[in-house]
């Protein structure tokens, strides 16, 4: 029997009790079981109601975090939209850097091949006197100074990377040698480079200047 059933026959027992014309014996017994029936179901009820209002707040709470996943979706989306153009750009600013590097360090090499190239005029001049000087039969102390200037000058050069070509018995290579004079030769391989007329340079392995040259020509082809 449901609470419902316990509940009517509770207050129609009652009734019959008021009503002289439906009136029923109980037992004290009886009476009181329907009376803690009732109760309970009065007790049932409150809970019931409780339980009602609990689930609509547990409904509003789990709308409330559904619009609070939607929101935090539509924020992660912003998020990596946002950290996707953060690496666009870091990528960007890396690949400028880069070029800047590469062109700062392509200016500094043209800087410092103009400043070789003028320096090596300047030591040639040096080693000119210094031959000069070797002729002159007195001034040995001045021929050792201005020697050890020499020195002193090759040793910068080299530090900076500038190393001297030898190219005697060398084959004629036109990126590094400039032909100045070609002689009859059966001693050689024709285009074979004889003697270094004016001295080249490598700076850093790549040609800074080129040397002077005489190369051999075979007489029948002349």
């Amino acid at each position: 029997m449901v609470f419902e059933d316990y509940y009517d026959e509770f207050f129609n027992a009652r009734r019959s009790l008021e009503d002289p014309y439906r009136k029923v014996t109980v037992s004290k017994e009886k009476y009181k079981n329907l009376v803690e029936t009732a109760e309970k179901y009065q007790m049932l009820l409150k809970k019931l109601d409780q339980v009602e209002s609990k689930k609509s707040e547990l409904e509003r709470q789990i709308e409330y975090l559904k619009d609070d996943g939607r929101k935090l979706k539509e924020l992660e989306e912003k998020n990596e939209k946002y950290l996707n153009s953060l690496v666009r750009t870091q990528a960007d600013f890396d690949n400028y850097k880069k070029a800047n590097q590469r062109e700062n360090e392509r200016y500094r090499a043209r800087v410092k091949e103009d400043i070789m190239k003028k320096l090596i005029k300047h030591y040639e001049d040096l080693l000119r006197a210094l031959n000069v000087l070797d002729l002159i039969k007195k001034g040995e102390s001045v021929k050792k100074g201005f020697k050890m200037i020499v020195e002193n000058f090759e040793k910068f050069l080299e530090d900076e990377g500038v190393k001297p070509m030898h190219s005697e018995g060398e084959k004629f290579d036109p990126y590094k040698h400039e032909a100045l004079m070609v002689e009859a030769n059966e001693e050689f391989p024709e285009n074979t480079i004889i003697e270094e007329l004016n001295k080249g340079y490598y700076l850093n392995n790549k040609i800074l200047k080129p040397a002077g040259v005489k190369i051999s020509k075979i007489k029948s082809k002349l």
